[in-house]
Protein backbone atom coordinates (compact mmCIF):
# COMPACT_ATOMS: atom_id res chain seq x y z
CA UNK A 1 0.00 0.00 0.00
CA UNK A 2 1.39 3.41 -0.94
CA UNK A 3 1.13 6.76 0.82
CA UNK A 4 -1.94 7.85 -1.19
CA UNK A 5 -3.74 4.65 -0.24
CA UNK A 6 -2.94 5.27 3.43
CA UNK A 7 -4.43 8.77 3.26
CA UNK A 8 -7.50 7.55 1.40
CA UNK A 9 -8.08 4.85 4.00
CA UNK A 10 -7.73 7.40 6.79
CA UNK A 11 -10.28 9.70 5.14
CA UNK A 12 -12.80 6.91 4.59
CA UNK A 13 -12.59 6.00 8.25
CA UNK A 14 -14.06 9.33 9.28
CA UNK A 15 -17.75 9.70 10.10
CA UNK A 16 -19.83 12.57 8.76
CA UNK A 17 -18.86 15.75 10.54
CA UNK A 18 -20.78 16.84 13.61
CA UNK A 19 -20.53 20.59 14.34
CA UNK A 20 -19.83 19.71 17.97
CA UNK A 21 -16.83 17.50 17.19
CA UNK A 22 -13.54 18.58 18.79
CA UNK A 23 -10.99 18.77 16.01
CA UNK A 24 -8.19 18.65 18.57
CA UNK A 25 -9.60 15.48 20.15
CA UNK A 26 -7.92 12.10 20.37
CA UNK A 27 -9.44 10.66 17.21
CA UNK A 28 -8.57 13.69 15.12
CA UNK A 29 -5.02 13.68 16.41
CA UNK A 30 -4.60 9.99 15.59
CA UNK A 31 -5.58 10.59 11.97
CA UNK A 32 -3.53 13.76 11.72
CA UNK A 33 -0.35 12.01 12.83
CA UNK A 34 -0.46 10.11 9.52
CA UNK A 35 -0.84 13.26 7.41
CA UNK A 36 2.65 14.18 6.22
CA UNK A 37 3.55 15.97 3.03
CA UNK A 38 5.60 14.69 0.15
CA UNK A 39 9.01 16.04 -0.79
CA UNK A 40 8.62 18.36 -3.80
CA UNK A 41 11.40 19.50 -6.08
CA UNK A 42 13.73 22.47 -5.66
CA UNK A 43 12.50 25.86 -6.97
CA UNK A 44 13.54 27.21 -10.34
CA UNK A 45 14.66 30.76 -10.97
CA UNK A 46 12.32 33.21 -12.70
CA UNK A 47 13.07 33.67 -16.38
CA UNK A 48 13.74 37.18 -17.69
CA UNK A 49 11.39 39.13 -19.91
CA UNK A 50 8.11 37.96 -18.48
CA UNK A 51 8.48 34.36 -19.63
CA UNK A 52 6.38 31.60 -18.10
CA UNK A 53 8.23 29.72 -15.38
CA UNK A 54 7.34 27.10 -12.80
CA UNK A 55 7.44 27.96 -9.11
CA UNK A 56 8.21 24.76 -7.21
CA UNK A 57 8.78 24.70 -3.46
CA UNK A 58 12.05 23.65 -1.85
CA UNK A 59 12.28 20.20 -0.31
CA UNK A 60 10.09 20.17 2.78
CA UNK A 61 8.26 18.03 5.25
CA UNK A 62 5.07 19.84 6.23
CA UNK A 63 2.35 18.51 8.52
CA UNK A 64 -1.16 19.82 7.88
CA UNK A 65 -3.63 19.88 10.76
CA UNK A 66 -7.25 20.85 11.38
CA UNK A 67 -8.31 23.37 14.00
CA UNK A 68 -11.88 22.26 14.69
CA UNK A 69 -14.53 19.86 13.43
CA UNK A 70 -14.10 17.58 10.45
CA UNK A 71 -10.57 16.43 9.75
CA UNK A 72 -10.01 16.60 6.00
CA UNK A 73 -6.62 15.15 5.18
CA UNK A 74 -4.67 16.22 2.14
CA UNK A 75 -1.36 15.96 0.36
CA UNK A 76 1.33 18.63 0.46
CA UNK A 77 0.02 21.99 1.50
CA UNK A 78 -3.71 21.56 0.88
CA UNK A 79 -5.81 23.10 3.59
CA UNK A 80 -7.43 21.15 6.40
CA UNK A 81 -11.08 22.07 6.78
CA UNK A 82 -13.71 22.47 9.46
CA UNK A 83 -17.51 22.56 9.20
CA UNK A 84 -19.32 25.86 8.99
CA UNK A 85 -22.50 26.10 11.06
CA UNK A 86 -23.49 29.74 10.70
CA UNK A 87 -22.68 33.06 9.08
CA UNK A 88 -22.02 33.72 5.40
CA UNK A 89 -23.23 30.40 3.96
CA UNK A 90 -23.12 31.37 0.28
CA UNK A 91 -19.99 33.55 0.40
CA UNK A 92 -22.30 36.46 -0.35
CA UNK A 93 -19.92 39.04 1.14
CA UNK A 94 -16.70 37.62 -0.35
CA UNK A 95 -14.68 39.98 -2.56
CA UNK A 96 -11.97 39.30 -5.13
CA UNK A 97 -9.90 42.21 -3.82
CA UNK A 98 -8.90 42.04 -0.15
CA UNK A 99 -9.15 44.93 2.28
CA UNK A 100 -7.40 45.67 5.53
CA UNK A 101 -8.67 45.37 9.08
CA UNK A 102 -8.75 47.78 11.97
CA UNK A 103 -6.04 47.29 14.58
CA UNK A 104 -8.60 45.75 16.93
CA UNK A 105 -9.93 43.36 14.27
CA UNK A 106 -6.42 42.35 13.29
CA UNK A 107 -5.33 41.73 16.86
CA UNK A 108 -8.42 39.59 17.48
CA UNK A 109 -7.98 37.59 14.26
CA UNK A 110 -4.28 36.99 14.84
CA UNK A 111 -4.78 35.96 18.46
CA UNK A 112 -7.59 33.61 17.48
CA UNK A 113 -5.56 31.97 14.71
CA UNK A 114 -2.52 31.57 16.94
CA UNK A 115 -4.55 30.00 19.75
CA UNK A 116 -6.41 27.65 17.40
CA UNK A 117 -3.22 26.40 15.81
CA UNK A 118 -1.42 26.02 19.13
CA UNK A 119 -4.30 23.90 20.35
CA UNK A 120 -4.32 21.82 17.16
CA UNK A 121 -0.53 21.38 17.01
CA UNK A 122 0.83 21.66 20.59
CA UNK A 123 4.26 20.47 19.48
CA UNK A 124 4.53 23.71 17.47
CA UNK A 125 3.09 25.94 20.22
CA UNK A 126 6.39 27.62 21.10
CA UNK A 127 7.18 28.48 17.51
CA UNK A 128 3.65 29.75 16.92
CA UNK A 129 3.89 31.96 20.00
CA UNK A 130 6.85 33.73 18.42
CA UNK A 131 5.42 33.81 14.89
CA UNK A 132 4.43 37.18 13.44
CA UNK A 133 1.39 38.09 11.36
CA UNK A 134 2.62 38.36 7.78
CA UNK A 135 -0.87 38.60 6.24
CA UNK A 136 -4.06 39.91 7.84
CA UNK A 137 -6.82 40.67 5.35
CA UNK A 138 -10.59 40.81 5.02
CA UNK A 139 -12.86 39.74 2.15
CA UNK A 140 -16.35 40.73 3.24
CA UNK A 141 -16.96 39.07 6.61
CA UNK A 142 -14.16 36.58 5.92
CA UNK A 143 -10.77 37.15 7.51
CA UNK A 144 -7.45 35.61 6.52
CA UNK A 145 -4.36 35.41 8.72
CA UNK A 146 -0.96 33.99 7.81
CA UNK A 147 1.54 33.56 10.63
CA UNK A 148 5.23 33.32 9.76
CA UNK A 149 7.77 31.84 12.17
CA UNK A 150 11.35 30.68 12.34
CA UNK A 151 12.76 27.91 10.12
CA UNK A 152 9.86 28.02 7.69
CA UNK A 153 7.07 27.57 10.23
CA UNK A 154 3.77 28.88 8.88
CA UNK A 155 0.12 28.82 9.83
CA UNK A 156 -2.93 29.95 7.89
CA UNK A 157 -6.50 30.61 9.04
CA UNK A 158 -9.53 31.69 7.00
CA UNK A 159 -12.59 32.44 9.14
CA UNK A 160 -16.14 33.69 8.77
CA UNK A 161 -16.17 36.40 11.42
CA UNK A 162 -19.97 36.67 11.30
CA UNK A 163 -20.28 33.05 12.50
CA UNK A 164 -18.18 33.54 15.60
CA UNK A 165 -14.52 34.17 14.89
CA UNK A 166 -12.31 31.09 15.16
CA UNK A 167 -14.94 28.93 16.85
CA UNK A 168 -16.53 26.66 14.24
CA UNK A 169 -16.11 28.61 11.00
CA UNK A 170 -12.41 28.19 10.34
CA UNK A 171 -10.34 26.54 7.64
CA UNK A 172 -6.61 26.43 8.03
CA UNK A 173 -3.27 24.68 8.11
CA UNK A 174 -0.06 24.73 10.11
CA UNK A 175 3.27 23.20 9.24
CA UNK A 176 6.94 23.25 10.09
CA UNK A 177 9.04 22.67 6.95
CA UNK A 178 12.57 21.31 7.29
CA UNK A 179 15.51 21.88 5.01
CA UNK A 180 13.86 24.85 3.30
CA UNK A 181 15.56 27.37 1.09
CA UNK A 182 14.45 30.99 1.01
CA UNK A 183 12.74 31.85 -2.29
CA UNK A 184 14.69 33.89 -4.81
CA UNK A 185 13.84 37.57 -5.11
CA UNK A 186 11.41 36.95 -7.99
CA UNK A 187 10.16 33.53 -6.89
CA UNK A 188 6.97 32.17 -5.37
CA UNK A 189 6.87 29.00 -3.25
CA UNK A 190 3.42 27.52 -2.59
CA UNK A 191 2.82 25.97 0.82
CA UNK A 192 -0.99 25.69 0.48
CA UNK A 193 -2.61 24.99 -2.88
CA UNK A 194 -5.90 23.21 -3.52
CA UNK A 195 -9.59 23.00 -2.64
CA UNK A 196 -11.88 21.82 0.10
CA UNK A 197 -15.55 21.90 1.03
CA UNK A 198 -17.14 23.60 4.03
CA UNK A 199 -20.72 24.47 4.87
CA UNK A 200 -20.68 27.56 2.68
CA UNK A 201 -19.45 25.58 -0.33
CA UNK A 202 -16.19 24.72 -2.06
CA UNK A 203 -13.13 26.89 -1.46
CA UNK A 204 -9.97 27.26 -3.58
CA UNK A 205 -6.86 28.59 -1.87
CA UNK A 206 -3.25 29.42 -2.73
CA UNK A 207 -0.69 30.69 -0.24
CA UNK A 208 3.03 30.56 0.36
CA UNK A 209 6.29 32.45 0.33
CA UNK A 210 7.08 35.39 -1.96
CA UNK A 211 10.49 36.74 -2.92
CA UNK A 212 11.57 40.25 -1.96
CA UNK A 213 10.84 41.69 -5.42
CA UNK A 214 7.29 40.31 -5.62
CA UNK A 215 4.65 42.98 -4.91
CA UNK A 216 1.54 41.47 -6.50
CA UNK A 217 -0.01 38.08 -7.30
CA UNK A 218 -3.26 37.64 -9.24
CA UNK A 219 -5.15 34.49 -10.19
CA UNK A 220 -7.60 34.84 -13.09
CA UNK A 221 -10.67 32.81 -12.22
CA UNK A 222 -13.10 31.80 -14.95
CA UNK A 223 -15.93 32.44 -12.48
CA UNK A 224 -14.79 35.44 -10.46
CA UNK A 225 -12.34 37.21 -12.76
CA UNK A 226 -9.03 38.50 -11.33
CA UNK A 227 -8.54 37.47 -7.68
CA UNK A 228 -5.80 39.48 -5.99
CA UNK A 229 -3.58 38.09 -3.27
CA UNK A 230 -2.33 39.98 -0.28
CA UNK A 231 1.48 40.10 -0.54
CA UNK A 232 3.27 41.19 2.60
CA UNK A 233 6.34 40.34 4.69
CA UNK A 234 7.51 37.62 2.36
CA UNK A 235 4.13 35.82 2.17
CA UNK A 236 1.18 35.75 -0.23
CA UNK A 237 -2.37 34.45 0.19
CA UNK A 238 -5.54 34.39 -1.87
CA UNK A 239 -8.72 32.33 -1.83
CA UNK A 240 -12.11 32.29 -3.48
CA UNK A 241 -15.32 30.24 -3.69
CA UNK A 242 -15.32 27.42 -6.21
CA UNK A 243 -13.31 24.43 -7.36
CA UNK A 244 -10.88 26.07 -9.79
CA UNK A 245 -7.83 24.75 -7.92
CA UNK A 246 -8.98 21.14 -7.44
CA UNK A 247 -5.90 19.60 -9.12
CA UNK A 248 -3.59 22.59 -8.86
CA UNK A 249 -1.18 20.92 -6.46
CA UNK A 250 -0.23 18.26 -8.98
CA UNK A 251 -1.04 19.91 -12.30
CA UNK A 252 -0.02 23.47 -11.50
CA UNK A 253 -1.89 26.74 -11.82
CA UNK A 254 -0.86 29.99 -13.53
CA UNK A 255 -0.76 33.29 -11.67
CA UNK A 256 0.33 36.73 -12.79
CA UNK A 257 3.16 38.16 -10.70
CA UNK A 258 4.05 41.85 -10.52
CA UNK A 259 7.57 42.82 -9.48
CA UNK A 260 8.90 45.86 -7.68
CA UNK A 261 10.26 47.33 -10.94
CA UNK A 262 6.78 47.22 -12.53
CA UNK A 263 7.41 44.23 -14.79
CA UNK A 264 5.12 41.20 -14.79
CA UNK A 265 5.45 37.50 -15.48
CA UNK A 266 3.27 34.41 -15.53
CA UNK A 267 4.33 31.85 -12.93
CA UNK A 268 3.03 28.33 -12.49
CA UNK A 269 2.45 27.38 -8.86
CA UNK A 270 2.76 23.70 -7.93
CA UNK A 271 3.44 21.68 -4.81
Amino acid sequence: MNRTDDLTTALRSLDAADPRVDGAGARARTVLQAILTTDPDQPTAAAPGGARTTARPPRTTRRVVATVGLVAAATAGIVALSPLTGGDHAFATWSATPSGMSSHEQAEAVAGCRASMQDAAPELAEGLAAAVAAVAERRGVWTTVVLSGADGLSALCVADSSAGLFEDAVIGSVGGPTGTLAPGARDLVATDLGTGTIGAGTVSLAAGEAGADVVGVVYRSATHGPVAATVRAGRFALWFPGADLTDAGSEGVDVQVTYRDGTTATRTLTL
